[in-house]
């Protein structure tokens, strides 16, 4: 069997061990490319929706990305507040999360999961909103990045919510290191059997730093064989770039092992 190499795009933090080995077991190579870093907002900021968790007697709270929950409580760590955080948001809160991956990251940090969209995208979260909402609990917060739209706190308040939404983090392109120089000496040779885009801004970010460096390099990955998405946002932006693609059905990096090795 032929080795394939498979690049994802990724931000802060790892990817799953276990999706590492899942890849190697099939003979393949993964190439984590880090497109963007994660900026924190001001600590006082972040403290600001601490203290509406804590005086708010109910309301859901929505996390919308990985990210978003990992710079949440890293603040909170920072504050020495992750105690009072998490009582208050599993005593009070119902708590959604968009998709499996966010969902895992709250758990982790041991927050109760109430829901998730079955579309794990910003339609997904309005539909299961309009379900969930009654008379009793009309408020929201949302914990987000700065590049988030505004589409999903609009289509909320026309559902009636009152909605909090917090710009906690920004997210800006990495530095080219020497898994970027990799990454641009195998999309040359034509060696790059798949590419996986984690975030719509990883599109962004892959894209530009891609053309940056060099002119020849961004027609390149047309020729790629397979370009996966984890879901519609990310969907959208490769739209806009008019690349093929194939999207995850799970929306998460299961999903995308599936498309990989499993419907073969």
């Amino acid at each position: 069997m032929n080795s394939k190499i498979i690049a994802i795009t990724k931000s802060e933090g790892l990817i799953s061990k276990d999706f590492i080995a899942k890849i190697e077991n099939h003979n393949s190579r993964l190439i984590v490319v880090k497109t963007s870093t994660i900026v924190k907002s001001d600590s006082k900021l972040v403290t600001e929706i601490f203290n509406i968790i804590s005086n708010w007697s109910s309301g859901y709270i929505i996390f919308l990305s990985p990210n978003a929950v990992n710079v949440f409580f890293k603040i909170a760590y920072d504050l020495n507040r992750v105690n009072e955080v998490v009582h208050n948001i599993n005593s009070k809160f119902t708590v959604v999360a968009i998709g499996p991956s966010t969902r895992n990251a709250l758990i982790k940090n041991k927050i109760i999961v109430n829901n998730m969209p079955k579309d794990n995208s910003s339609e997904g979260i309005i539909d299961l909103l309009s379900k969930l909402k009654n008379d009793n609990v009309s408020k929201i917060l949302i914990p987000r990045s700065i590049r988030a739209d505004e589409y999903l706190k609009k289509k909320l308040l026309e559902l009636g919510f009152a909605v909090y939404d917090f710009y906690i983090y920004n997210v800006k392109p990495a530095e080219v290191d020497h898994i970027w120089i990799e990454f641009f000496d195998l999309l040359r040779k034509g060696k790059i059997d798949s590419l996986i885009f984690t975030s719509p801004s990883n599109v962004n970010f892959l894209i530009t730093t891609t053309r940056n460096y060099s002119s020849d390099l961004f027609p390149l990955i047309y020729k790629i064989k397979l370009i996966l998405s984890i879901g519609p946002l990310t969907s959208k932006e490769l739209l806009k770039y008019k690349i093929p693609f194939t999207e995850s059905k799970d929306h998460s990096l299961e999903g995308i092992y599936e498309i990989l090795y499993c419907n073969n």
